[in-house]
């Protein structure tokens, strides 16, 4: 989780579990966690950090140290940064990146956020959409 003042917080352990799909009765980890308005959380798959002649702690370390780099940037450049400093177009293996960044309610709505749909029945923001 990339926080607002530029800080980042590691929101799971490094300890991995049965694959999924291979026994349903397997008990799975929970963390919850609130997030901040304006934090970002990414999501992505070992193949982001992981590399055959290096483990997973300097992947990692890779990884902060390119969101303290881009800590102000847009997601799509958050994105595209990210994937070009750790995987330089040459990944050893799949890459999945997801960011979901919290805009803060006290201000108008991103445009990188897309168009405010609101589902039939659920109340509209407080403020208008832009």
């Amino acid at each position: 989780m990339l926080h607002t003042d530029g800080s980042h917080q590691v929101l799971a352990p490094w300890r991995g579990e049965l694959l999924l799909g291979l026994d349903p009765d397997t008990p799975r980890t929970e963390q919850v966690t609130v997030l901040e308005r304006g934090a970002t959380v990414l999501l992505f798959t070992d193949g982001l950090i992981e590399r055959r002649d290096a483990d997973l702690d300097d992947g990692l370390t890779r990884l902060t140290g390119a969101l303290g780099d881009l800590a102000d940037a847009s997601l799509d450049e958050l994105c595209d940064g990210i994937v070009e400093r750790l995987v330089h177009g040459r990944p050893d293996d799949d890459v999945a990146l997801v960011a979901v960044r919290l805009h803060r309610q006290d201000r108008p709505r991103p445009l990188e956020a897309g168009p405010a749909h609101v589902p039939p029945g659920v109340s509209p923001p407080s403020h208008p959409a832009q």
